[in-house]
This record gives structure tokens, sequence and C-alpha cells, in this order.
């Protein structure tokens, strides 16, 4: 179940960064816009409106213009990441091919399903159009076993999605999620500002490029793909450009191996695809599947493709597979399994303190 709908806060909040721009912006009710029929933003005008419901269901799903225009396109916040606490945004790092955007779709496609229940978390989408539209666009193709487009080439960062979670203290977190592609980042330097300010990064590997396992060579032929010890060209891009607390970065992160359906008689692989859901958080089992996919990678792929884990503070490693099965001409026959898709969302989420803090062996203790 999703939780009631929260009544936006007035104006007068705490300042915060455009997920967008990274340049300040608090909620400001002069520059209100609506998306029309065609999907074109209209100026919102709620000096009218003297109802409280009616007006919290309005912002609901309106947009907030932000103010700055210094070298970047006109860009809209939807106002409910203005007016709930502090944001999460989470970014999708890896190459191209690697799997971010499947993984990325499955992860919200469970959140939608309660995926985080188990965990205290319940969640509210933060535009209810752009929802409905991630879901009939990504979501349902992917399920029926149609393959999504790659990444599309940009200059600017824009949200796939975003979601209001509730974690169990009852404390409201938008948390916005970015999908950019390894090209971009490595081409264009707006895109590498903007990571100055992401909360949390997932780093996407990919079997076909990491390990030099002989099975895997088929379908490297077949996808024009070639295995490399010297890590995704995209990981170190961005963690060049990262900030540095002392000797590591502060940021979360967490390193999934993705297509682990590729792997699946590979130990230890396939003990943890095997895993069921958790019945609780437990910073001990997350420590347990980083040892193992850590030590995985060290022997298959070399120290270029565990240099998240060893350059970031906090980070955990995880298998992970979003389809099940690798596509055949372009279609997943047999429709898409994901497996194990949440726990690298579940890890930074406990990093960043949407879990809450309590025990030793709780969400505090992630990635320590």
């Amino acid at each position: 179940m999703t939780p009631p709908t929260p009544t936006p806060a007035a104006p007068g909040l705490q300042e915060m960064l455009c997920p967008f721009c990274l340049e300040p912006v608090s909620f400001d009710e002069r520059q209100l816009f609506a998306r029309d029929e065609r999907q074109q933003y209209a100026a919102l005008d709620l000096s009218r409106q003297t109802s409280p419901l009616r007006r919290a269901d309005t912002l609901r799903s309106a947009y907030q213009r932000c103010r700055n225009t210094d070298g970047v396109p006109p860009h809209f916040i939807p106002v409910p990441y203005l007016t709930h606490g502090n944001p999460l945004t989470v970014a999708m790092v890896g190459d191209s091919a690697t799997g971010k955007t499947h993984l990325l779709t499955q992860m919200i496609a469970q959140i939608a399903e309660g995926g985080l229940e188990p965990y205290g978390i319940t969640w509210q989408s933060v535009n209810p159009q752009q929802h409905e539209a991630f879901i009939h666009e990504r979501v349902a193709p992917l399920r029926s076993g149609r393959m999504l487009d790659h990444t599309g080439s940009t200059a600017f960062a824009s949200f796939v999605e975003a979601v209001l979670l509730t974690g169990p203290d009852r404390v409201i977190r938008p948390v916005a999620f970015f999908d950019l592609g390894g090209e971009d980042l490595r081409r264009t330097d707006a895109l590498l500002r903007f990571m100055l300010g992401v909360d949390a990064l997932i780093f996407v590997v990919d079997p076909l490029r990491a390990l030099p396992l002989p099975y895997l060579d088929p379908l490297r032929a077949e996808t024009n793909l070639s295995h490399t010890r010297g890590g995704d060209p995209a990981f170190q891009t961005v963690l060049d450009r990262l900030p540095r607390t002392g000797p590591y970065h502060g940021v979360a992160a967490a390193v999934v191996v993705n297509k682990c359906d590729l792997l699946r008689f590979e130990p230890p692989v396939d003990r943890w695809l095997a895993e069921p859901p958790p019945a609780r958080l437990s910073a001990a089992r997350f420590r347990e599947e980083s040892r193992d996919t850590y030590a995985f990678l060290r022997h298959h792929a070399g120290p270029a493709w565990v240099r998240p884990f060893d350059s970031v503070l906090r980070c955990t490693l995880h298998f992970a597979s979003a389809t099940g099965s690798h596509d055949r001409q372009g279609s997943f026959v047999h429709g898409t399994t994901p497996r194990r898709v949440l726990e690298p969302l579940v890890s930074v989420l406990s990093m960043c303190g949407v879990l809450g803090h309590e025990g030793t062996d709780g969400p505090a203790a992630v990635g320590m």
C-alpha cells in the first residue's frame, strides 16, 4: 500500500540543490507550471484557489521552473520533490549496453509493487503523470519481453523517475533516479559536474566486458563486445571527478554484477541467485555478499573492475540479473524474471539514512 498523499508544505522551505543543474532552489509559487494535453508547460496560477484540498491536489502534479538558465536549457522540477524534506539522488554508472536501463527499470517496478515494504518503506510517485508514463513506456514493454533502447545521448542530466519514500521513522524523502550514458559522461563536462551533487552511485558491471570466461565468447561475438581488464571507462571517469574525503570518496555506492543469468552455474553466483529475499535487513548479509562478489571479480576480472569498492568509503557489491535471460534478436522470448535487483538499492538507501539508524547489524552498519 502507498501512504496517504502528504500535504505539500508552505513556501519558505529549506533550500536544496536542483536535481538537474545543481544550483540552489526552493519552493516558489511564482514559478509554477502544469503540463497540458500536449505535454507542454503552461503557467499555473493558484491565487484563486481557496480550498486547501484542491490546492494540495493541484500541487501534486505541478512543476516549478528552475531560475537557473546559465548555460543550461529550461528545466522543470516536480513540486513534491521540493516540498517533502531532504531529497536523495541516485545515479546509475556504466558504459553502453551494460544493462543499466533494464536494471533501473526493474528496480522502480519492484518499488511500485511494494518490494521495499519488508524494510518498513512505503512509496508514492513524485508526479502521477510521469509515473504512469514510465510504467507504460518502460516497465510494461520490458516485462512483456521487449528489449528497451539504450540510454539516449544527452548533454543535460534529467531523472528517469522520482518517488517519495516514507521510511520506518515516517520521514518522507524524495528520491530521483538518473540513468546516464557512459559515453556522454566521458564527452560532456556538464554531466560530470552534475555527478558532484549525486548522493549515491550504482556501478553496473557487464560480465561480457569484465570476465574472460570462454563460454561467454559466443555472446561477445554476437553483441560486438570484447573483454577488457582495464575496467569500465565510465567508472574511471566518474571516480576521477568525484570529490574525496581524505583518501576516499564520501558518496554512498554499490557495485552490481548484472546479467548474472549468464553466470548462474558459477560459484558463488549460483548461491546468491538462489537466495530468497531477506526477512529483515542485515548488514552482515551485505558484507558476506560483498566479500563473495569482490573475490569473484578480483579473481576473474582484475583490480580495475573493483576500483569503486577500493575508492569509496562506504560501498557494497552484489550479484543481480535485470532480465533473467539473454535477449534473442532484441526480445526476451519468455518475458523477464528479475533477480536480486532491489538489494543494491536497499544498500544505498541504508547508507543514506532512509531506513533509519537502529541496531549494530542494521541500516547504519551497511557498507561499513
